[in-house]
């Protein structure tokens, strides 16, 4: 997802299934009823329009999640009650953090195919949050995707070992040979 979205408190970090919700520009009602129907295990992932100035959730929605076992939220558009939310401890991400909340009169849709923070979003998809930002991923990918995660992780962790021992990132990196095959094209 865009960069944009971000954890909202110090300790975000999820992983759960997706269940997807379309807002009404600056309005949480269709959130509220998509929190009554989730399910434990369950993030909710929110095309909220990239709104920053009203908030879709805050506080109290944050301890019915917790109640629930709901995963945590992916908002594309803004929260509230930052202390509140980081004191009930479910993972939270969005855009920004504002004081205003928005209104609960517009009730769209919850589980059809959404866009959240430019990422298509199917429900039943896999989503990863941490401090990094957020990634979403079919279901059907789960093993492929987790192969290449640890594929990477070897990796990076062998390059990081023979860095501590003095070797160069750019030999490590196949830099000088990347650069002479450049070289060769143009």
């Amino acid at each position: 997802m865009a960069s944009a979205i971000k954890p909202m408190t110090p300790t975000a970090r999820l992983i759960g299934i997706a269940r997807t919700v379309r807002c009404f520009p600056g309005d949480f009602l269709t959130l509220l009823t998509a929190l009554a129907e989730a399910r434990e295990g369950e993030v909710l992932v929110v095309d909220g329009g990239g709104g920053l100035e009203v908030a879709l959730l805050g506080n109290l929605m944050a301890l019915e999640a917790r109640r629930k076992g709901v995963r945590g939220f992916v908002i594309d558009g803004a929260v509230r009650d930052i202390v509140g939310l980081e004191a009930v401890g479910i993972p939270i991400f969005a855009r920004a953090a504002t004081p205003r909340i928005g209104t609960a009169e517009h009730l769209l849709e919850s589980q059809v195919p959404i866009i959240c923070g430019g990422a298509p979003v199917q429900p039943g998809d896999i989503v990863h949050g941490d401090e990094d930002g957020v990634v979403v991923f079919a279901a059907a990918r789960l093993r492929q995707v987790t192969a290449r995660a640890l594929e990477i992780q070897r990796n990076e962790a062998e390059v990081s070992r023979r860095l501590r021992r003095g070797r160069p990132l750019a030999e490590l990196m196949g830099l000088f040979d990347r650069l002479i095959e450049l070289r060769k094209r143009d």
